[in-house]
């Protein structure tokens, strides 16, 4: 009976051989991926040069950073990189959430761990706890992350079982809030301060606002609306009255902020028909005289350039804070206590309008559609919602878009 082949991913034992030209060759036996096994070697000018060149061969044939097949006595930190190492096809903003998750969640309770060593308890157990440390969102992301993670160990056969789908988390979770809408009183009162107020006027937060309620679009999607074409049409055809949404604006590391041409997720794509309120909005700002050279409907105000939807939503909030409150005289800032531990002003967070914020006012397009009669899977399609459901728990209080969705939302 032959000897057994080598596991797959492994090499056998390092020979050597004296060259005639001096240099010594170290080679051994591999086993692809393939399940052929194959002769690596490499030489060096001694027995340990050559022996270390074929092992940084071999370690590189393995897999991502050359570390090494995953097996079941592999680290969970091996597992994460190899996982982390792989093309997802994920957006700028979620890679950026899950490894923030993982570095500061998950490596912490597997890291050190081997892969037979996770067990459904071991996981519920460490869900709970991040859940109780950090929020049951935080227990939700990691979760996803870890169920990839060991999904994919199962395509290596490392594991034939995910023990994150046996897992029972415990969280003590408290009730949803009821999704929260602006009514159509409110909506018209908001809009009246937005245009009344200057300091709105002096970030051109105004027509964003007004595309927001016009659209139901996201922050990110509404930054990044530009005129130009995709596959010899336009993105925004104000003849027609539709805009395409195929883009969105996310900061990527150590190049600032970009256009990423794809939506938060495959759904997102979608053409809206525009209210012609927003159509005739759109046209006076690119017939001004004032817009810089740029394809950006809305460029920041100064630089012309594109806009962080992070910092849109922060002078946002300024101003929601501050319209018509009492406490904080319209600064938006607490009186009493005019800087934070970090020498930050602290919001004032008292007045009408602080519970307000800019997926209000998505959440607010949804349920005028809703209440004007249009199906679940209309409003999704609107959203760009994947599920109605989506839509149904979270928003209510693929093609062209009904075009009745603009004469609700138009004024």
């Amino acid at each position: 009976m032959g000897r057994p082949p080598l596991p797959v991913g492994t090499f056998g034992k390092i020979g050597f051989l004296l060259l005639p030209s001096g240099e010594i060759q170290a080679r051994a036996r591999f086993r692809d991926f393939d399940g052929r096994t194959r002769l690596v070697s490499k030489t060096g000018v001694s027995r340990a040069a050559a022996e270390r060149a074929l092992k940084t061969e071999l370690a590189a044939r393995r897999g991502p950073g050359g570390a090494g097949i995953i097996t079941a006595s592999s680290r969970v930190s091996a597992l994460i990189e190899a996982w982390l190492g792989t093309d997802h096809g994920w957006s700028t903003g979620t890679e950026r959430t899950y490894r923030s998750v993982i570095r500061t969640s998950v490596l912490p309770a597997f890291g050190q761990l081997t892969l037979q060593e996770v067990t459904p308890g071991r996981v519920g157990r460490a869900l709970t706890a991040i859940a109780k440390a950090s929020g049951p969102g935080a227990a939700k992301t990691a979760r996803a992350c870890l169920s990839g993670m060991f999904s994919q160990a199962i395509d290596d056969g490392a594991i034939t079982a995910n023990p994150v789908r046996d897992a029972t988390v415990r969280i003590d979770t408290t009730a949803k809030k009821a999704p929260r809408a602006l009514t159509a009183e409110q909506t018209t009162r908001l809009v009246e301060l937005l245009h009344a107020s200057p300091r709105a006027a002096e970030l051109d937060l105004v027509d964003i606002v007004d595309w927001m309620l016009a659209t139901g679009a996201r922050i990110g999607e509404a930054v990044a609306l530009r005129t130009g074409e995709t596959a010899g049409r336009p993105l925004l055809d104000l003849d027609a009255g539709t805009w395409e949404v195929n883009a969105t604006a996310v900061r990527v590391p150590k190049r600032g902020m970009v256009v990423q041409p794809r939506t938060k997720t495959a759904a997102g794509w979608r053409i809206i028909a525009l209210p012609e309120f927003a159509v005739e909005m759109v046209r006076r700002r690119l017939a001004s005289p004032h817009r810089p050279d740029t394809e950006l409907v809305f460029p920041a105000p100064v630089a012309g350039t594109l806009r962080d939807p992070n910092s849109v939503s922060g002078d946002l909030r300024q101003l929601l804070d501050g319209f018509e409150c009492e406490v904080c005289g319209g600064t938006g800032f607490q009186p009493a206590t005019p800087t934070s531990a970090t020498g930050r002003p602290v919001r004032c967070g008292e007045g009408p309008w602080s519970w307000v914020t800019s997926h209000t006012f998505r959440k607010t397009v949804a349920t005028r559609l809703d209440e004007a009669g249009f199906t679940p899977r209309q409003v999704a399609d609107q959203l760009g919602h994947a599920n109605p459901s989506m839509t149904l728990d979270v928003y209510f209080g693929r093609q062209v878009v009904s075009a009745e969705a603009a004469r609700v939302l138009g004024r």
